[in-house]
């Protein structure tokens, strides 16, 4: 009698820690949305992210952080996961997303991504990600219609489009209401294209370094908000953007680290 009641005992205790670690676990949904992100990033015999295995935890997989109290995934660092270099270009689908409600930051950093999937720009994830903040798409060769994707992200505050394949930006980046830092370091932009930048009217930081075709030739007096703004090895040939710092009341500092400004400045006087 005692050692049917020791083996009960036993196997209500099992029980009871495997409920345990169920509740601790990450929900089905999200681990198996994650499995379909690996199998993405890795099409089509990679071999990146060899910790996310099935029945595991995944808010303990590498690039995962989950809310501690809900289990949720809420932030995904998948830079420098796809060997691109073997594997080739990648299409960025971006419904993978929307099993992940509570995501505020995403890292998809030098992944070889080239464009969308037809219908699968971040238009699809409108209704869904309404929290993320940070998105960080920084070295990869998207092109000019990313940025017309990207406003229907209204919640992002944090924005990394740095050394990608952009010429132009649209007036529709006016729709990022809440952004507050723009990174457009290493792109290919010319002056012109910076006009719609003054739309937003919440930007704080604006990173415009190694944009080999600006000159300096345009303002951005409309970022009433502006504080912080860099650009780095531009070949200054006007001054009129460097005249327009002084509309910025809210500007602190300026960086213009390896380039000729103080010729073009010569050069005006």
């Amino acid at each position: 009698m005692r050692q049917i009641l020791w083996v009960w005992m036993l196997v209500i205790l099992t029980l009871a820690l495997l409920n345990i670690e169920r509740y601790h676990c990450c929900s089905e949904e999200e681990r198996s949305g994650l499995l379909e992100i690996k199998a993405w990033i890795n099409h089509p015999n990679g071999t990146s992210m060899p910790d996310w295995m099935e029945n595991t935890d995944c808010c303990k997989w590498s690039g995962v952080e989950c809310d501690n109290t809900t289990n949720q995934v809420t932030k995904l660092n998948l830079s420098f996961e796809r060997e691109f270099w073997r594997l080739g270009d990648l299409y960025l689908n971006a419904s993978l997303f929307l099993p992940f409600k509570e995501l505020k930051s995403l890292g998809l950093v030098w992944n070889g991504l080239v464009g969308f999937l037809e219908n699968q720009g971040f238009e699809v994830l409108a209704s869904g990600l309404r929290k993320l903040k940070e998105l960080d798409l920084s070295g990869n060769s998207f092109d000019d219609s990313i940025l017309s994707s990207l406003p229907a992200v209204s919640s992002l505050q944090n924005l990394d489009l740095s050394f990608n394949m952009l010429t132009t930006i649209s007036n529709s980046i006016n729709g990022l209401e809440k952004l507050e830092i723009l990174d457009l370091s290493g792109n290919q932009f010319n002056d012109s294209s910076l006009s719609p930048l003054s739309g937003l009217s919440s930007l704080q930081t604006l990173h415009l370094s190694h944009n080999r075709n600006l000159t300096g030739s345009t303002s951005i007096a409309g970022l009433k908000n502006l504080d912080t703004l860099y650009l780095d090895g531009i070949d200054f040939k006007g001054s009129i953007l460097i005249e327009s710092l002084a509309e910025l009341p809210s500007l602190k500092t300026f960086y213009a680290r390896r380039s000729n400004l103080s010729r073009a400045l010569v050069g005006k006087g």
